[in-house]
């Protein structure tokens, strides 16, 4: 019944099965179980504790809109107040409803009192506040209104205390069913460890014998030794196998003996050609082991090739960007030349090199290897750094004489050492203006010397692009609003999160956001949004505008370049955008732009999503 090496198989494969269904089904219902108890932990005390703080931002808000009421302004303050006050009643109304523990509904009934009281309270004190002077007011603030705020803040924090109490608790049971579930696994998954290794230990010492004689023969091939024979043990697949194995043995050291000679002559000229290029290559395989390399290569790495053959990459080479590079461009397996410039430090020197990795395919098309070029460019990126340097130093020297000139001019135009005519005064008017306006550029300046130079250190983490979004957006409410321009936000809540520099992102995104108010007209719109597009996340700021001539779409990203039209000109230094360009790509995205003439512009970049 079981002469064939498959019925072997099969039995054990079967038992194997069989015990891990076994395992598998209690781990799921275990899990299943815990699942349970973890959706159900903190639901509804977080859901409390969360109302209970709002209530109490709410109440702080409304104490300070009744010091603004006494204090400055009676309208402004009561407006406030009230709007703070439904603010508290609706987050009460979710405590209210959320009444889950033991005491938690006298705590709900003290808070309704204490906070109508304290509304009672602010009705008296405006009723003074007619009828007498501030000083009334403010006594009766301090004696009536602030220890009833008190007791209501001591209230909201017993309420915050006692579902934190009942989450701890909670957390406790769930952890003790979880340590209960892990040791029945452990037992179970022991079971299953010792029952496993003396099936498969039994079966690889009675049926797996002779491939193990097969395997270590095809070892000696693989290391060019072809004058193998495997002895003949069993009459099942296995022994069917060594037959054939020893024909193709014998047919190899046929082949071997008719083409050594051509084989080898080609071998020592693509040796003799690679060696003589005088740029660092390394060639690999398809598990990274090094094939070969040149004498550039090893004078770079001070390594000698008879020592580093057949050994892993990261054994030879510990640089883990520079291996995540090629493992990238064998993933990806396209044989187009791929190249990317990196920095290394060899005894204390700073090089810069262009990796070019293209991938080698054999006549099936088959991918049967990998060449590494190190292209020398580190005197493109001195030239590169010293014309950085240079924008800096220059910039820098600008900052000084027009701080002096904007300050001269600004207290000119305020008249404090002497009155000016309307002539004058429009002098002045044009020096500051064109004094600012030199200043931003001065200032983009540098901003863009220090990105381009790697001077500007990237705090790259995961970042909520609502909170950046929300953040940019903020600054420019009151603006878009004394424009008669609506700002707008659409955001799914559920956008995952972006691994992006929080500060850096936020400057693109107001630099895309100040761009759109410079054109945009009263009753036009501004929309920022973001969605997720496959492996990435795409942030847009649409606005109905005047437009950008097509022609224009790609060009105005590059340095300097602005916009030809009356309308167009004298609004910025054309440098935000190619600043904003470089930010996006540093962190490995892109930014293009979709507008015509007249009919607005759409601004879109993508950025990296956050693996968590």
């Amino acid at each position: 019944m079981f002469k064939t090496l498959k019925s072997k198989f099969s039995l054990v494969y079967l038992s194997l099965v069989i015990l891990i269904a076994i395992i598998g089904l209690l781990s799921v219902l275990n899990v299943y179980r815990l699942g349970r108890s973890i959706n159900g932990l903190m639901i509804d005390n977080y859901k409390s504790i969360d109302a209970a703080n709002r209530m109490r931002q709410s109440l702080d808000d409304e104490n300070s809109s009744i010091l603004m009421y006494i204090n400055i302004s009676h309208e402004k303050g009561i407006e406030n107040f009230y709007t703070y006050n439904n603010s508290f009643y609706n987050e009460f109304n979710i405590a209210a409803n959320n009444i889950t523990e033991k005491g938690e509904g006298k705590l709900i009934s003290d808070i309704q009192m204490s906070y109508n009281k304290y509304i009672e309270l602010f009705s008296n004190l405006q009723e003074l506040s007619v009828s007498k002077d501030r000083t009334a007011a403010i006594d009766f603030y301090n004696s009536k209104v602030t220890p009833e705020f008190d007791n209501l803040r001591k209230l909201l924090g017993d309420l915050v205390v006692l579902n934190e109490k009942n989450m701890f608790s909670s957390k406790d049971r769930v952890t003790n069913n979880a340590d209960i579930s892990m040791y029945v696994m452990l037992i179970l998954s022991a079971i299953s460890v010792i029952g496993g290794f003396f099936l498969s230990t039994y079966s690889v010492k009675r049926f797996l014998n002779p491939l193990y004689n097969l395997r270590e023969n095809m070892k000696a091939i693989k290391e060019g030794n072809i004058n193998q024979q495997t002895p003949i043990v069993s009459h099942d697949e296995i022994g069917e196998l060594s037959v054939e194995f020893n024909n193709m043995t014998s047919r190899l050291q046929q082949f071997e003996q008719s083409t050594l000679g051509r084989v080898i002559a080609e071998k020592n000229k693509s040796l003799a050609i690679v060696k003589s290029i005088s740029e660092p290559i390394i060639v690999l395989d398809t598990n990274y082991k090094i094939l070969l390399i040149n004498d550039a290569l090893e004078e770079l790495f001070d390594i000698k090739e008879e020592k580093v053959l057949n050994k892993y990459f990261l054994e030879v080479v510990n640089d883990g960007e520079l291996y995540d590079y090629i493992k990238y461009i064998y993933d990806s397996q396209d044989e187009t030349a791929e190249h990317k410039i990196m920095y290394f430090n060899f005894n204390n020197k700073d090089y810069y090199f262009n990796i070019v990795v293209t991938v080698l395919r054999d006549s099936e098309d088959k991918i049967a290897g990998m060449v590494v070029l190190f292209q020398n460019v580190t005197g493109i990126k001195q030239v590169e750094k010293i014309k950085s340097d240079f924008i800096a130093t220059i910039s820098h020297e600008f900052k000084t004489p027009l701080t002096s000139l904007m300050m001269g001019a600004s207290l000119i135009s305020n008249e404090s050492i002497g009155n000016l005519n309307y002539k004058q005064k429009d002098i002045i008017s044009a020096i500051t203006e064109d004094s600012e306006r030199l200043l931003n550029l001065v200032n983009d300046l540098l901003a863009l010397s220090k990105i381009e130079s790697n001077k500007s250190i990237f705090n790259i983490k995961p970042n909520s692009i609502i909170d950046i979004v929300e953040e940019s957006t903020r600054g420019f409410m009151e603006q878009a609003e004394s424009g008669k321009v609506e700002l707008k936000l659409q955001l799914d809540s559920t956008l995952p999160k972006v691994r992006v520099d929080y500060e850096k992102i936020t400057w693109v995104i107001n630099n895309l956001i100040s761009n759109a108010l410079k054109f945009t007209k009263e009753n036009d719109e501004i929309v920022v949004s973001a969605f997720r597009e496959q492996d990435k996340l795409c942030v847009t700021v649409k606005d109905s505008g005047i437009g950008i001539p097509e022609e224009y779409n790609d060009k105005i990203f590059d340095k300097f370049v602005q916009v030809k039209g009356t309308e167009f000109e004298s609004k910025g230094t054309g440098l935000g955008l190619a600043i904003a360009k470089e930010i996006v790509e540093a962190h490995g995205g892109e930014i293009w732009c979709e507008s015509e003439l007249g009919k607005g512009s759409n601004f879109i970049f993508t950025l990296p999503l956050s693996e968590e």
